[in-house]
């Protein structure tokens, strides 16, 4: 008897938390979801510099879309964004 072999769908896995490596002027300024943890964020103060993780306040975690920190009741998941740039090991 044949059987289809049919695809397995895999869920996507992040081998890296979302920090951005602040290469170009598009990332200063900005906010960039961490991708392993919703109650913090990351912000590239300056162009060419480590990103600064910041958390965001008790009962918010952060909303991507809106690039805030929303009440969690608020909150809904998304697929994560990749930043602009990725830092240099």
């Amino acid at each position: 008897m044949a059987t289809a072999h049919l695809p397995i769908q895999k869920s996507k896995y992040y081998d890296h938390n979302g920090e951005p490596g602040c290469q170009g002027l598009e990332e200063v300024n900005r906010m960039f979801r961490n991708f392993w943890d919703p109650t913090a964020y990351w912000v590239c103060e300056k162009q060419g510099t480590r990103a600064r993780l910041q958390r965001c306040p008790q009962s918010q975690l952060y909303s991507e879309e809106l690039g805030r920190c929303i009440h969690y009741s608020d909150w809904s998941w998304t697929d994560p964004k990749e930043p602009p740039s990725r830092p240099k090991c």
